[in-house]
């Protein structure tokens, strides 16, 4: 039965029709506002579903691109805006190839090797450890990434057997640095493991991308990427560090011995100690000898360090990441030690900027917690500069600075300072007055809080001027004198409470 051209449907109705399970055909009258719901509710499930959809098939693709193509790149390449102000350089994932690994050397990493660092990062480079993401996706990035190269991992590592470190004694020190003179770890990491032994400076001394690479400073645990532990090292040391000159130890040092190596590197370690105050001590006199051992006796404080990157020239890779400050004080002058690592010395005679070291106070002190710009100051909040140089290392230069532009040495000079190199090591010794009488220096008073700063220049990475590396505002206060009343009043009064206590009882025992 057809419709009759005299009815007449409302404008929002629609037919349809089929056959039914007989073999009839059947009208349906359905509304045309339903047939739109119907279309807007598919079209908006497909619209929420679809991204689901994808992002739980790429995941990890969209967190790298997110988080990690900035540094190494879209295509895993590493080329990118950051490779400019970076060393390292970000790693080259399509290279494929891993420094990193718990697997023999020229095999793939593990997937736990990419997770760990991605984690953990790399310390001392800009790759910070990842702790906002889930497991879920770190698992996600860690695939994605093996996809820059997909023949790397073709076959899957095979991690090594790291068994239980041994108990690391003074034997088994002992016998860890026979082990690195025998396999002349000294030829790139020194004589006392500060990286600076001669290898490092040879110019075909690069990474397998033709990078200049320098070996690593064995004494500073915050810095080394693979781990400081003894089973870190021993890792390390076995599988090599694949892509640098570090080889694989694996068949060429038994495996107690890896493990002796291990243990003495640990035992050379430097240990930091942080925080934002300074405790300087009062002495008798101050030695002659910069290297006496009373300043190893004295309380220290390391201080990070960072490059200037406010002001041209700045300094997106300092070389100094770490100061180590000591200091004492007499009745006249107060006097500081500053230590940091330098692999190779310069004095300026090899075309190079010359090794320096600045030591920075407030113009004025305040009642208050403000203090001058922490680089150079400000034209309304100065600062004064002691500057030590290694061309002429036992000298230093005060001067009084109101910003970067605005530098001048000053007219009295009371700063006096005295320098070495010794193995890898800077040792500078800043000494004046407490009280200068100038009105440009403030006085170092006992018990308070005086602000001070260090920037370091490394003539071999070209630093000068402003492209040094820089700490931020710290404190050293000059310890007050114990009175004699504090040692012998607490006694006193314990002996007299005594000697009236036992005549109370006398008393009362007769009562």
């Amino acid at each position: 039965m057809f419709l009759d051209s005299r009815w007449s449907l409302p404008s929002n109705v629609v037919i349809g029709g089929g056959n039914d399970k007989k073999g009839g055909f059947q009208y349906v009258v359905i509304s045309k506002l339903g047939v739109r719901m119907r279309r807007f509710l598919i079209l908006s499930a497909l619209l929420i579903l679809l991204p689901f959809s994808a992002f739980s098939e790429d995941k990890g693709k969209q967190l790298y691109d997110q988080w990690c193509a900035q540094c190494h790149g879209y295509q895993g390449d590493a080329e990118s805006y950051a490779r400019n102000f970076t060393n390292p350089k970000p790693r080259d994932f399509a290279f494929g190839v891993y420094k990193f690994r718990s697997t023999p050397s020229g095999k793939a990493p593990t997937d736990e090797d990419i997770i760990r660092s991605i984690r953990k990062g790399n310390p001392g480079t800009s790759m910070p450890a990842w702790k906002r993401f889930s497991d879920e996706e770190v698992k996600a990035i860690t695939e994605h990434v093996k996809k820059f190269a997909p023949d790397t991992f073709a076959m899957k590592g095979q991690a090594i057997k790291i068994g239980k470190a041994p108990s690391c004694g003074e034997d088994t020190i002992k016998k860890g640095k026979e082990v690195y003179k025998s396999a002349k770890c000294f030829d790139c990491h020194g004589d006392s493991g500060r990286g600076n032994g001669q290898k490092g400076w040879d110019e075909k001394f690069k990474d397998d991308w033709g990078e200049k690479i320098y070996p690593a400073n064995l004494t500073h645990p915050w810095e080394m990427r693979n781990g400081a532990s003894p089973e870190d090292l021993y890792r390390t040391i076995t599988t090599g560090l694949s892509g640098t000159p570090m080889t694989s130890y694996m068949d060429s040092i038994a495996d107690e011995q890896r493990w002796q190596l291990a243990c003495y590197i640990t035992s050379i370690q430097l240990s930091k100690k942080l925080g934002v105050a300074l405790p300087v001590k009062k002495v008798s006199a101050i030695p002659s000898d910069i290297d006496d051992k009373m300043w190893d006796s004295q309380g220290y404080l390391d201080i990070p360090l960072g490059g200037q990157i406010m002001f041209e020239p700045r300094n997106f890779i300092p070389s100094a990441t770490n100061v180590r400050v000591r200091g004492v004080y007499t009745e006249k002058e107060a006097v500081l030690l500053v230590e940091w690592s330098d692999k190779k010395p310069n004095k300026g005679d090899d075309g190079m900027p010359v090794d320096s070291a600045i030591v920075q106070v407030p113009s004025k002190l305040t009642d208050g917690a403000d203090k001058p710009y922490f680089f150079r100051g400000t034209d309304k909040a100065g600062v004064a500069l002691y500057q030590w140089k290694s061309s002429a290392s036992d000298a230093a230069t005060e001067l009084n600075a109101k910003g970067v532009s605005d530098i001048k040495e000053q007219e009295r000079q009371d700063i006096k300072a005295s320098g070495s190199y010794n193995d890898g090591t800077y040792r500078v010794i800043f000494r004046r007055p407490l009280n200068t009488g100038d009105q440009d220096d403030i006085v170092f008073d006992k018990g308070k809080f005086i602000p001070f700063s260090v920037t370091l220049y490394d003539g071999q990475n070209t630093e000068d001027g402003s492209k040094g590396a820089v700490s931020a505002w710290y404190y050293l206060m000059l310890e007050p004198e114990t009175p004699m009343k504090v040692y012998i009043l607490p006694p006193v009064v314990s002996l007299i409470v005594l000697g009236v206590g036992i005549g109370l009882h006398k008393k009362l025992k007769k009562g």
